[in-house]
């Protein structure tokens, strides 16, 4: 492990959206969508979406691996699963970040996705992105920056996408 996951972190900003599927929660399973979501199904659910692809590195943990830019920031992504429920994924990231694409650093990334009953046919997708780092600085540089503002117009782009896939890869392999 780096020296950065035995810090403290502070939060640099946190961002919930959610919306309704029109189908039971118990239709999908969160852990197998994620990593199994294709390089080109990825890039579709955000325009700042540039690559993703899933591996396993030699201890057999499973990661998911994605590059996108948020906000002319270029980031890559190494998650691993702390939990991983067909209703319920918590990954999180030590996440290689470019700031202006100019600037590397390493943020803390925690991504969360749940499946939230509404009734017996509808469920709310919930895709939660949390942004840490142990220096106060970073905080500051990323409120001047407007990073908060950046990554929440994200997740509220990329939310309705990710549970569009997530119905329309559910259903259709079912039909198939």
């Amino acid at each position: 492990m780096s020296k950065i996951d035995n810090q403290k972190y502070k939060t640099l900003f946190q961002t919930v959206c959610d919306v309704s599927i029109k189908a039971p929660k118990e239709a999908f399973n969160l852990h197998e969508w994620v990593f199994t979501l294709s390089d080109k199904d990825y890039q579709t659910t955000a325009r700042g979406h540039i690559a993703a692809g899933a591996s396993i590195h030699t201890d057999g943990t499973q990661t998911s691996v994605n590059v996108e830019s948020v906000g002319g920031n270029l980031l890559v992504q190494h998650y691993v699963a702390e939990v991983k429920e067909p209703d319920y994924v918590k990954m999180v990231s030590f996440s290689d970040i470019w700031l202006m694409k100019l600037v590397h650093t390493v943020v803390k990334v925690t991504w969360e996705m749940r499946l939230i009953s509404v009734s017996e046919n509808e469920c709310k997708f919930q895709n939660t992105v949390l942004v840490e780092h142990p220096n106060f600085i970073m905080k500051v540089l990323s409120a001047l920056a407007l990073g908060g503002f950046f990554v929440r117009k994200h997740n509220e782009e990329e939310t309705p996408l990710f549970a569009e896939n997530l119905y329309t890869r559910t259903f259709k392999e079912n039909i198939d």
